[in-house]
């Protein structure tokens, strides 16, 4: 005597409970693979290093580079007439300026790291 044959709907509720429950195991695991394609792209994009040509700096960048306080980069390293020149990302006198890294390296290299002097303030007294 023949078997019937098993239908789809029967199988799942045999193996899952119900035709539903394995629909939503398998939308799970598509879930899944998909978030874990997501994340492996997006290590190796943080992962992938741009040249320095593509790089923008801001103060808070140069200054770390240059060993220096943002306060100290602001007033008397990018306000030099030599330093490049700064863009801005939008059109706004509120946006934050940035560099180019490579012509930031390039202008240190070229004016060798002097920094200009500070302006002469209150000499100590000597005790």
């Amino acid at each position: 005597m023949r078997t019937p044959p098993i239908h789809r709907a029967t199988f799942d509720q045999a193996i899952c409970g119900t035709s539903e429950n394995h629909e939503i195991k398998e939308s799970k695991m598509i879930t899944e693979v998909v978030e874990d394609t997501l994340i492996e792209r997006l290590v190796i994009a943080l992962e992938t290093r741009r040249p320095l040509s593509e790089t923008l700096w801001s103060v808070e960048q140069i200054a770390s580079w240059l060993g220096l306080a943002k306060a100290t980069v602001e007033v008397r390293v990018v306000s030099r007439p030599d330093f490049p020149s700064a863009l801005r990302p939008v059109n706004s006198k509120q946006a934050q300026r940035r560099w180019f890294a490579n012509e930031v390296l390039e202008w240190a290299r070229n004016s060798k790291g002097v920094i200009p002097a500070g302006k002469p303030g209150r000499r100590r007294r000597a005790s």
